[in-house]
């Protein structure tokens, strides 16, 4: 499918995942492992965890879609976000959250020390899926840890589309609470603020912007 379609839906996304480790091609590995070794050397906070690797993207029939993926190592993607001539064709599977309290949505900035668009605005929270988990269960792990507080909401896939900007695929789920009280456990945002969707920053990221156009008009 096109990498700017947009696949909406009306039913939770189904993960198919092999049960084979996805690798680079042998010849592109030794310059991604250095690139590797070097941000784990600049920055403490690298930490090689697991990701999905997406094979493929299609509609299910019924407002659902079908992602097919392999278990990856985190490295790989991150060794491409830091060098762009390090193309490997990692593709990895997010979640991006869009939590609503009334006629407000809640926006983070992202740490400067973070890999991808530093500095710059997204809807929270987000996060990568690893290999096991469901986009929801993703979604929820990454709300309490990067927004926190009381509540526990129930996340809704409204969409899955590719983020050509960060070479990712990403389910959109929403999640409406009550409060508006916050209490991450991490410092991934330099700070989290609740605003009107008409009177969002100018400096969101890319697939932000993409977010607001399908959520909001």
């Amino acid at each position: 499918m096109p990498t700017d379609a947009v696949i909406r839906l009306r039913r939770p996304a189904v993960i198919s995942l092999s049960d084979r480790e996805w690798l680079p091609d042998p010849h592109l590995r030794g310059d991604a492992e250095r690139v590797w070794a070097s941000m784990q050397h600049a920055n403490p906070h690298a930490f090689d965890g697991r990701l999905i690797q997406v094979a493929g993207v299609h509609r299910n029939g019924a407002g659902a879609a079908v992602i097919q993926g392999f278990p990856c190592a985190y490295r790989w993607y991150a060794a491409q976000v830091q060098d762009p001539e390090c193309e490997l064709g990692c593709r990895p599977l997010g979640v991006k959250g869009v939590t609503r309290c009334g006629d407000q949505v809640l926006i983070g900035r992202r740490a400067a020390w973070t890999a991808s668009f530093p500095g710059q605005v997204e809807f929270a929270p987000s996060g990568g899926v690893e290999p096991g988990d469901s986009p929801e269960a993703a979604v929820a792990a990454e709300f309490a840890e990067e927004v926190g507080g009381l509540e526990r909401p129930v996340p809704r896939a409204v969409a899955v589309l590719y983020d050509a900007s960060a070479r990712s695929w990403e389910v959109v789920l929403m999640l409406d609470v009550e409060g508006q009280d916050v209490a991450p456990r991490t410092d991934e945002y330099e700070s989290l603020t609740w605003c009107r969707p008409g009177e969002l920053p100018d400096d969101l990221t890319p697939i932000a912007q993409r977010i607001r156009t399908l959520v909001f008009g």
